[in-house]
């Protein structure tokens, strides 16, 4: 079994203890990892039945993404704001912790997406996204180009901030902030929403998970310092020049998630998690503007 936790949060370092202890108390063979290191858990992973992560979303997703190509499935105590993909809140994780310790749990299967990048025809870059993956502007505020095929039949082009392109995983992320469909999870598809589209075909579109997207960049003549980027499961951003092709299709394998709920858990947790409130705690009425 391994354990993953986020040093970004302070209570995961107990939490994550607690449950080793008790795993090694059982017999199991536990390994460690932080969330923000995980390039050197893949020997450890050829072993592994579950993976434990204590975070929020992002850590689950970082560690789905080295999991997933071991078949490993992971599960999540939720120690975020919302929690879409988590399967325990701190609360919870005893008679839950003990289910994926007795084996009572049921793996759900989820899409991924393969991005492959191409510049004058010569692949350079390959990406494994559990959630979505977004190309767009730079940090220049000018719209971009996108050239668009979908099955290889020419689509349209988007002039926008970027086309965003998510999994059912990503589909409650950005992609709902930015207009797009909330999908189901076992459902298998991918999403495209434009980013701010200007003056262009502006409705998110669906298609099967099979189905090959293909994205051109056109920065035309513009000035100096404009710039494309292509941004994974909202890691760090790649730069993408003028003319390079971008390939987005359902993923060679899939993120698996260990559950313990009822197997009808995503409706049920949908809207609470959507109306609970705002994620960041107002401020107070009286607040002085910056100024003073």
């Amino acid at each position: 079994m391994g354990i993953v936790r986020s040093p970004h949060r302070p209570e995961s370092g107990p939490l994550a203890d607690e449950a080793a202890a008790v795993a090694r108390g059982r017999g199991v063979d536990v390994w460690e990892a932080s969330s923000w290191d995980l390039t050197e858990v893949d020997p450890c992973l050829d072993g592994t039945d579950v993976v434990l992560c204590f975070g929020g979303d992002g850590t689950l997703i970082r560690a789905a993404r080295v999991a997933s190509p071991h078949g490993v499935p992971v599960a999540g105590v939720n120690l975020g704001r919302v929690g879409f993909l988590a399967e325990f809140a701190p609360d919870d994780m005893g008679p839950g912790w003990q289910a994926l310790l007795d084996g009572n749990y049921w793996v759900e299967e989820r899409v991924t997406l393969q991005i492959d990048h191409q510049r004058q025809g010569e692949r350079i870059g390959s990406h494994l996204a559990i959630n979505d993956a977004v190309v767009g502007r730079g940090p220049a505020n000018h719209i971009v180009r996108l050239n668009t095929w979908v099955g290889g039949q020419y689509l349209t082009s988007f002039a926008a901030d970027g086309l965003l392109i998510a999994t059912p995983t990503g589909s409650t992320g950005s992609n709902l902030a930015s207009g797009g469909p909330v999908i189901p999870p076992d459902m298998a598809v991918l999403v495209l929403t434009p980013v701010l589209p200007f003056v262009s075909f502006r409705n998110p579109l669906v298609f099967g998970a099979s189905t090959q997207i293909d994205v051109q960049v056109s920065l035309g003549s513009a000035p100096a310092g404009k710039e494309a980027v292509l941004s994974v499961d909202g890691g760090p951003a790649v730069a993408v020049q003028d003319g390079d092709r971008l390939t987005f299709r359902g993923g060679p394998m899939l993120a698996r998630f260990a559950r313990v709920r009822a197997r009808n858990y995503f409706h049920a947790s949908l809207v609470p998690k959507l109306q609970r409130g705002t994620l960041l705690t107002p401020l107070a009425p009286d607040t002085p503007s910056p100024d003073g």
